[in-house]
């Protein structure tokens, strides 16, 4: 089936008719992590109380880094609906944004286990 839309001929080769569906499940589903992660990092801010608790930091970057890659996946939405061809540094931009983010939202986890096994490992075993 081709399509008069030179703009999405190529998404609709590659995936077809669902194209502009997921752009449209990843728009919805990166705007709820966005709103549902401010409001966690406004709440946290906000309140002395929650403020005060250790663990609320740690899940506060989490939080962040999240929001981070969310926000890079509206522009990979973007980039679906909009993206041709013929300009793909509309793609490349929102792919680098992407990969970047998940860098920082994957290894933000992965960075703090390394933290805590080097800690347990070092620990001097005392004589006993």
């Amino acid at each position: 089936m081709v399509l008069n839309d030179t703009t999405f001929d190529y998404l609709y080769e590659f995936y077809g008719n669902s194209a502009k569906w997921f752009a449209i499940y990843a728009l919805i589903a990166s705007l709820f992590t966005i709103i549902s992660n401010a409001f966690f990092i406004t709440l946290t801010l906000t309140t002395p109380s929650l403020r005060k608790n250790v663990v609320n930091w740690f899940l506060l970057g989490f939080s962040l880094s999240d929001l981070l890659h969310c926000t890079a996946h509206v522009a990979d939405a973007y980039a679906l609906w909009y993206g041709s061809t013929d300009n793909r540094q509309l793609c490349a931009v929102a792919g680098l944004f992407v990969i970047s983010t998940a860098t920082c939202s994957f290894g933000f986890p992965a960075l703090i286990a390394a933290e805590r096994y080097y800690k347990v490992s070092t620990i001097s075993q005392s004589a006993g």
